[in-house]
């Protein structure tokens, strides 16, 4: 069994994928607030929280389990998925798999570790091998953390296809001391390209000014707007029912 909480009411549903080892209680800064205006659920993923554990798996089965999990308990879409970190990874692939039913994403300051491998890595210069080192490491703990098997994990993230699909990314500002203005300029500039490069035309690209890593404790409020800006697109987009 998985434990999921959900409140409020209207559509589209905002779903909420929390980071590496957190779960529903992660989201407490900005849960009840989302679901003022619209019906919004956070969860435990298996072995996290109040869930059962799970065997080794993968993220799409983790994604599968979600969708049985919203039908077991009666939600039904169209959903806006938000995730977290890790939880982009989740995001993505769930979006993916069920893009019938998936109306927006929101990836908050996500482990976007394809696109960081493929376009970001390339502009480090001296910088890259260390860098490599340390993703790899963050690879080999989230697969011990999340008990993934993350080289098929990573392989589905790299298939998910979620072009099409509206996205707003909220990316804590950051920058590598080692390396002059030029560069870091050339990679945050990297960082939005691939991040629109997933649904060319409907991302929404957001540096989150006075927040690190876990935007929706710092800057709640953005982490809201961006979540009422989807669900009234899709209401907007839906027109007078």
């Amino acid at each position: 069994s998985l434990y999921l909480d959900c409140g409020g009411s209207g559509w589209p549903t905002v779903v909420l994928e929390a980071g590496m080892g957190d779960g529903a209680a992660g989201w407490s800064p900005v849960h009840q607030e989302i679901a003022a205006f619209t019906r919004t659920c956070a969860y435990d993923r298996a072995g996290r929280g109040s869930s059962d554990p799970r065997g080794r798996h993968t993220v799409a089965d983790a994604a599968d389990d979600l969708r049985r999990l919203l039908t077991a308990a009666g939600e039904r879409g169209p959903f806006v998925v938000a995730g977290h970190s890790l939880g982009e990874v989740y995001a993505r692939v769930f979006a993916a798999r069920h893009r019938s039913e998936v109306v927006g994403l929101l990836l908050i300051d996500g482990f976007g570790v394809d696109l960081e491998a493929d376009r970001i890595h390339p502009l480090l210069g001296t910088l890259r091998p260390e860098y490599g080192s340390r993703l790899q490491q963050l690879r080999d703990l989230v697969a011990g953390v999340e008990n993934l098997d993350w080289a098929a994990s990573e392989a589905q993230l790299r298939a998910s296809d979620v072009a099409g699909i509206p996205v707003i990314v909220l990316r804590a500002a950051r920058g590598e001391p080692r390396l002059d203005a030029a560069t870091n300029e050339a990679i945050a500039a990297a960082w939005q390209t691939a991040y629109e490069s997933l649904s060319p035309g409907r991302v929404e690209y957001r540096i989150a000014e006075g927040a690190g890593h876990v935007i929706q404790v710092d800057r709640p409020d953005l982490v809201i707007a961006a979540a009422r800006e989807l669900v009234e697109d899709v209401r907007r987009a839906a027109g007078p029912s």
